[in-house]
């Protein structure tokens, strides 16, 4: 929450902070703490805040936060049932949180048969499913070994789905995947590196965990025609930012995409610092195509 707070505060993002908020309040609702928890973690900060910084700056900077407290009973109520799931998600999810691998390839292999892309599964299935694995635990209806087992077996089905199935022909491009720095999801730079694999790149994931200057340096080494950034949590966009800049300096540059819940959110700065922001797999893809131009 603090380093979340530090970059609202630095980059204008309060209309961010409002929505981070929110989802705190409707987690800690499923754990039937909604107000004194949600509470104290605001008010341990604006008595910080008000301590530690002189007026008029430290009201000026509480006071996002103190209409959020005022208004606490709005934002701890539980929201309604979501829709329901497509059913082979709902499927994809049941054989993912008792690490079922066959089973869910199974899944995978029927929606081949249904006329998917072998590329979009990733997407539509995988992702979706895990999408949906994370709300549940958030509501508190899962718990957290069922997420991580569902992570392990998503790893190994990932690993080997380039190699079962058919993808698109070569293009001969070279894509850099990588995760910001401090950005932890680690299925996301995987899953995109695998589907760009399927619709033709050379495909490298980097994981995640690397500071910016290791993953220009990667960049400057393997000279990619495009660097895929994923940003999950806007907490990390200074990281987010000082990779863009690095990259954005190299020569020859590459495209530079970085995409994910916090890119969204920042979508203003990381694009005045040289990135696309693309709202899909596919629209990274095509942006990625179409800003490189012909390839050497």
């Amino acid at each position: 929450f603090g380093a979340l707070l530090r970059v609202v505060f630095r980059y204008g993002l309060t209309d961010v902070l409002r929505e981070e908020v929110a989802g705190y309040a409707t987690s800690l609702a499923y754990r039937q703490s909604p107000h004194d928890a949600m509470a104290l973690l605001l008010d341990s900060w604006i008595v910080a805040m008000q301590g530690l910084i002189r007026p008029p700056e430290c009201h000026v900077l509480t006071a996002p936060l103190q209409r959020l407290r005022d208004e606490l009973p709005d934002w701890v109520c539980i929201p309604p049932s979501a829709s329901p799931l497509p059913p082979q998600v709902e499927a994809m999810m049941g054989r993912l949180v008792v690490g079922d691998r066959a089973g869910a390839e199974a899944v995978m292999r029927g929606r081949l048969a249904a006329g998917v892309p072998p590329w979009d599964v990733v997407p539509e299935l995988i992702l979706a499913a895990m999408a949906e694995i994370g709300s549940r635990w958030e509501r508190n209806e899962l718990t957290i070994y069922q997420e991580h087992l569902a992570t392990e077996t998503v790893i190994r089905l990932l690993a080997g789905w380039p190699s079962a199935v058919t993808g698109d022909p070569p293009l001969h491009r070279l894509a850099l995947v990588s995760c910001v720095p401090d950005d932890h999801i680690q299925l996301v730079p995987l899953a995109l590196a695998v589907y760009l694999e399927l619709r033709g790149w050379n495909a490298m994931s980097l994981g995640y965990g690397l500071p910016a200057d290791q993953i220009a340096a990667a960049a400057e080494a393997f000279r990619p025609d495009a660097v895929f950034l994923s940003l999950a949590m806007v907490a990390r966009l200074p990281g987010a930012l000082e990779t863009v800049e690095r990259l954005a300096r190299l020569s020859p540059r590459p495209v530079i995409l970085v995409g994910g819940r916090g890119a969204r959110q920042a979508r203003v700065w990381l694009q005045s610092a040289g990135a696309e922001v693309p709202t899909s797999f596919d629209d990274g893809h095509q942006r990625a195509l179409t800003m490189g131009g012909p390839h050497a």
